[in-house]
């Protein structure tokens, strides 16, 4: 935070990206250890940055906050249990904090990307069979790329969306989310 205030001058823009996944299974397979690992990076490292950002951003007069949540949040992905449960955590804080920072000027919304071609999913898309069970039951005919989740981020902490407030935006390609 140090380096981002005397590089330049104040916060903007929070885009919350880091995450994750030390364990595949099931959420009953999960070691404790592994439980906490996932919601302190997840879930409890958001937050407190979050916390941390919002007076420099109400300082410059507001702000906007994306959380990367997954779409894992809304459709558990069943080897990602503990990853999922997170990520349906990271939901629910922005829920709580949308109507806290509002007053505030500053605006936090989140992006629930599905199944995208990064290092961080390889584990779901480098086997071809593998990948192509995921994305038939996902009902999406490619992947995701970062350059997708990208440009809805880009456009949450832009003015375009300065009436956008506590939604968090899926870019699954069509996967099935919610109603």
């Amino acid at each position: 935070m140090g380096q981002a205030l005397d590089t330049y001058g104040g916060v903007d823009i929070l885009v919350s990206n880091a995450a994750v996944n030390p364990v595949m299974g099931s959420a009953l397979d999960a070691e404790e250890e592994a439980w906490e690992k996932i919601f302190q990076v997840n879930v409890t490292a958001a937050a407190m940055l979050v916390k941390l950002v919002v007076p420099h951003m109400e300082r410059r007069g507001g702000g906007a906050i994306v959380l990367v949540s997954s779409l894992a949040g809304y459709m558990p992905f069943p080897a990602l249990g503990p990853y999922s449960v997170s990520k349906a955590a990271l939901l629910g804080l922005l829920k709580a904090l949308a109507p806290e920072l509002r007053p505030r000027g500053v605006r936090i919304n989140a992006v629930a990307p599905g199944l995208v071609r990064t290092r961080f999913s390889a584990a779901l898309w480098e086997d071809e069979e593998r990948c192509q069970a995921v994305m038939s039951k996902m009902g999406i005919d490619r992947l995701g790329t970062p350059s997708d989740v990208a440009s809805v981020v880009t456009f949450l902490c832009s003015p375009a969306a300065s009436y956008v407030v506590g939604e968090t935006v899926v870019v699954a390609g069509g996967a099935p989310s919610r109603l």
